[in-house]
């Protein structure tokens, strides 16, 4: 799950090429290109309509490295949050999300992608770490004014980043100076809300092949702008 909705004004279903081979992760910033298709948005090239309430992946997966799903931390490496874990003691570890459809393309039967807009709250996990100088920490303190991040963000190695992608919330303005949205919270670990499951993933019985977690990883508190 990249996204979690607090309240909406409007989730509009806009048309997109469900075929497109940029991944758009559900929580990212997107756009409309000059088909009138949503696009993932780059904030110094285009102006951010909403926030993706599906997912466009080119992979099998939805959080893992082979679905590129765009994630600012990576999931598979340790401390596994965002891991459902199955089995006893761990035996196995499913990265996954709430929803599952044409090998987690949620777009390719319709058509369409769910586009949050006109204001709203949220908790997203597709913030950037770094700015756009890959060495710069976001800090996001709350009443921060919030971006969409530009195509030309370099990664950075701050919490595990490996992949540097448009659409992102950041606090460093892009060309447009178009404010997406304002934080309300920083990143915080946001609960599964499953009792006894919300603990780091290497402190249950026998270590991190045995941990009892279903921790969702850093979410941002957003209110939204647009």
């Amino acid at each position: 799950m990249a996204l979690i909705e607090v309240f909406h004004v409007v989730a509009s279903e806009l048309p997109i090429d469900a075929d497109d081979t940029t991944n758009i992760p559900q929580g990212v910033l997107v756009g409309l290109n000059t088909s009138g298709q949503v696009a993932l948005c780059d904030g110094d090239t285009m102006f951010p309509v909403g926030i993706a309430g599906d997912t466009r992946s080119t992979g099998t997966t939805s959080f893992t490295p082979e679905s590129g799903s765009a994630l600012s931390r990576d999931p598979t490496s340790s401390p596994f949050e965002g891991a459902l874990v199955l089995g006893a003691l761990g035996a196995s570890v499913r990265f996954t999300q709430n929803r599952v459809a044409d090998n987690y393309n949620e777009v390719l039967a319709s058509g369409k992608m769910t586009v949050y807009h006109s204001g709203g709250e949220f908790w997203t996990d597709q913030y950037e770490l770094t700015q756009a100088n890959g060495t710069t920490a976001n800090t996001f303190a709350a009443g921060t004014r919030l971006y969409a991040s530009g195509a030309g963000e370099t990664v950075g190695t701050l919490g595990g980043e490996s992949v540097a992608r448009a659409g992102r919330f950041t606090e460093e303005a892009g060309t447009f100076l178009m404010i997406a949205g304002l934080t309300l919270t920083g990143p915080l670990t946001y609960p599964s809300g499953v009792p006894g499951t919300d603990v780091g993933f290497a402190s249950g019985l026998g270590g991190s092949e045995g941990a009892n977690s279903i921790q969702w990883g850093q979410f941002l508190h957003v209110k939204l702008h647009h």
